[in-house]
């Protein structure tokens, strides 16, 4: 899902910059009733399984037509957590994330479609100082009606081509940490104007 990468983050967060239509209903991300979590290879044949503690987001509702609405969610970089404290501070150092110079991740939509009942969010991820195309897709693909709604989303990226290049070969054969990340969200969005 990973495309070539766009020249620079300047452009998305002056895009974010731009205000709303008032007539867009906004829905923000619970994190109280949502989560955000991520595994890759490990080893050949393990898997690393983590989760990000602060994360949250928006959605810009058009209820008219669904397609012509915007998400953008952002993520707090040093709140990962895959179960081991040093792994951990391994992925937060300047090896890997760097979360001391890159504290956060931030992604926006830029064109949203309906594939097989499900909403396929074309959009951009800003991630280690760089930013490429990613791809995540929604479901089901409802709009909101109440703060109950409950939603699924996927993807997955390639980290080297965010500049996550750390890795280590094995005596066996192949690399310690695989390149492939694939990331599942479940989302829980409460209205947060009009009606």
């Amino acid at each position: 899902m990973t495309r070539q990468p766009q020249a620079s983050g300047a452009a998305v967060r002056t895009a974010r910059r731009m205000s709303p239509s008032a007539d867009l209903e906004r829905w923000e991300i619970d994190p109280g009733r949502s989560g955000l979590k991520f595994v890759l290879r490990h080893l050949i044949i393990s898997e690393i399984k983590g989760e990000f503690h602060r994360w949250g987001g928006t959605l810009y509702l058009d209820r008219k037509n669904p397609l012509l609405s915007s998400l953008e969610i952002w993520i707090d970089a040093a709140t990962i957590d895959t179960g081991e404290p040093e792994r951990d501070a391994h992925i937060r150092s300047s090896e890997f994330l760097d979360v001391a110079t890159f504290p956060r991740a931030e992604y926006e939509s830029a064109a949203i479609e309906e594939r097989n009942g499900c909403a396929v969010v074309h959009g951009r991820l800003h991630l280690h100082g760089v930013t490429h195309d990613l791809d995540v897709e929604v479901e089901p693909y409802i709009i909101p009606v109440s703060a109950d709604n409950r939603y699924h989303m996927r993807g997955k990226l390639d980290r080297q081509s965010f500049g996550l290049h750390w890795n280590q070969d094995l005596d066996v054969g192949g690399v310690v940490v695989g390149d492939e990340i694939r990331l599942h969200a479940e989302l829980s969005l409460v209205r947060t104007n009009g009606a």
